[in-house]
């Protein structure tokens, strides 16, 4: 069982993991602008954590602050799963941005 760090640069190829892994992903998120990072996890993954730290790791909650949402899940099961990661406002229904991960877990 290992910790896998992930961010945006990861999106869109293969990511090789063990079932076990402990997966970390971490993409910039500026609170002031309204726009926050949601998930679509399939139920092979388990999430541990979903937060918005500073770069420093840090974890805040404050309006305006500057930093990256950190997600960590775990992988439960064998297989291809896929990750999407969607930056939008919650009041708006289209995202501003969407990120795709590809994780084949042994």
């Amino acid at each position: 069982m290992a910790l896998v760090h992930l961010s945006a640069t990861d999106a869109d190829g293969p990511t090789e993991l063990r079932r076990g892994d402990t997966v970390e992903l971490r993409l910039p998120e500026s609170l002031s602008t309204g726009y926050r990072w949601r998930w679509r996890l399939p139920v092979t993954l388990r999430m541990v954590a979903d937060e918005h730290v500073t770069h420093a790791g840090a974890k805040v909650d404050i309006a305006g602050s500057a930093g990256v949402r950190r997600l960590a899940f775990d992988v439960t099961a064998a297989g291809s799963h896929e990750l999407r990661a969607e930056l939008a406002r919650p009041w708006e229904g289209e995202a501003q941005q969407a990120l795709t991960f590809i994780l084949h877990a042994l």
